[in-house]
C-alpha cells in the first residue's frame, strides 16, 4: 500500500497555535482551558470535516469539497490522495467549507478527498 499525502493550508496552522497560547500558563486565578479574555468555558475546537472521495481517471482532473457543519466557520482545508501519482493543482476556500482540485499523472483511477478545518 502506497502512502497517502495530505495538505493543509490556510489560518489552521497559525489559529492553533494562537488558541494554545491564550490559555494562561499560571496564576491562581486562570481556569483550566480559559481563554485570556477572561471569558470561561475554555477555547473553541477546531473540528476536522472530510468530503466524499472523488474518484479521477487516469490522464484526467476531479474537482473534491468538504463543507463545514451549520455553527461552524470554515479556518482552513486541504486534501488527501490516494497515491503518489495524483497532484494537487489547487487548495482554496469556498463558501464554508474547502475545495482541491487534482491531476492524476498514473495509469490507474486514484481519488482525490477535501478536508476543512472548522471553528465554531
Amino acid at each position: 500500500m502506497r502512502n497517502k499525502k495530505l495538505l493543509v493550508v490556510g489560518a489552521a496552522a497559525a489559529l492553533a497555535s494562537s488558541l494554545l497560547l491564550a490559555v494562561p500558563l499560571s496564576g491562581a486565578a486562570a481556569e483550566p482551558g480559559a481563554a485570556a479574555s477572561g471569558k470561561s468555558g475554555g477555547v473553541t475546537p477546531l473540528s476536522q470535516t472530510t468530503g466524499t472521495p472523488v474518484s479521477v481517471a487516469p490522464g484526467g482532473n476531479g474537482i473534491a469539497t468538504a463543507t463545514c457543519p451549520a455553527g461552524t466557520i470554515v479556518t482552513g482545508g486541504g486534501g488527501r490522495t490516494s497515491a503518489f501519482d495524483i497532484f494537487f493543482t489547487d487548495s482554496f476556500a469556498s463558501g464554508n467549507g474547502w475545495t482541491i482540485r487534482g491531476s492524476n499523472r498514473g495509469s490507474t483511477t486514484q481519488s482525490l478527498t477535501a478536508v476543512a478545518i472548522c471553528i465554531g
